[in-house]
């Protein structure tokens, strides 16, 4: 079955449709965006019907329906990937009805909490005025975790709240005053992102190749690097991988390191 695309102009609906009309078996690869987030993972179905998904740091009923959050990327079905056993019994309907839900969520989120990249932190005098702050336990559990150091994402991970219900704390107490969003370096907000996608082309030999390139690029301390900075680390970064990897593989790597950079700083 050749299906594949871009989430942008075919959408998760019309993939799970299409799947369970042709009753097929098999897993779909996605590859998706949502506010400048990159997010890898799979769906699998069993004859038409979901039966399991997979999403670093996500259980399987929750990375569907970040799935259906992700506004742009590519996905392909493969029918030689299967899952041994179910991980989701919720029938397709219903999933697809809750995820049209989450996607509407997100939307009205994304105006306050464009990216889980952010690093909020707290206001030194809120103003409160002269009412009080009557927050609920799940309020206050988000709100300790507010420092200028942890991302969106690592409170949400670190909460046990979700991602979405996070989302929803942090928008509410960015229109309170009580937290605000810190700017970060573009150093800082790239680091991460570069160290996933060497990792997933050098494996352990990663870290000794953006060290070299760091080094290179003058880079000595990534939260306060620039834009220009960083792009020398990924030309850096190429010329190293090319001798472990190749030149055609390593110049894949540097296009989605680049691709990232211009996700993340726009």
């Amino acid at each position: 079955m050749a299906l594949e695309g871009d989430l942008s102009e075919f959408p998760l609906t019309d993939i799970i449709q299409l799947v369970d009309l042709s009753k097929k078996t098999g897993g779909v690869s996605i590859q998706g965006l949502r506010g400048g987030q990159h997010f890898d993972g799979w769906l699998y179905f069993r004859d038409g019907k979901i039966v399991g998904a997979e999403m670093a740091g996500h259980a399987p009923l929750d990375a569907v329906y970040t799935f259906f959050t992700l506004s742009s990327g590519p996905f392909q079905f493969h029918d030689d990937r299967t899952l041994s056993q179910p991980t989701i019994t919720v029938s397709n309907e219903v999933i697809i009805m809750e995820g049209i839900m989450r996607q509407d969520e997100w939307a009205q989120i994304h105006e306050n909490v464009p990216s889980l990249t952010l690093v909020p932190r707290l206001v030194p005098n809120p103003a409160t005025g002269n009412s009080e702050i009557n927050l609920e336990a799940e309020e206050w559990r988000i709100l300790t975790m507010v420092n200028g150091k942890n991302t969106i994402g690592q409170i949400a991970q670190r909460s046990g709240l979700g991602e979405l219900r996070t989302c929803e704390i942090i928008a509410q107490l960015l229109q309170s005053g009580l937290i605000e969003n810190r700017e970060m370096a573009p150093g800082e907000a790239l680091a991460p992102e570069f160290e996933r996608i060497a990792s997933g082309l050098l494996g352990t030999n990663a870290a000794a190749a953006l060290h070299e390139a760091y080094k290179r690029a003058g880079v000595f301390d990534t939260s306060n690097a620039t834009s220009d900075q960083m792009l020398a680390v990924v030309e850096y970064f190429q010329v190293g991988a090319t001798r472990l990897v190749g030149a055609d593989r390593a110049s894949h790597a540097a296009d989605e390191l680049r691709a990232r950079m211009h996700e993340v700083l726009g």
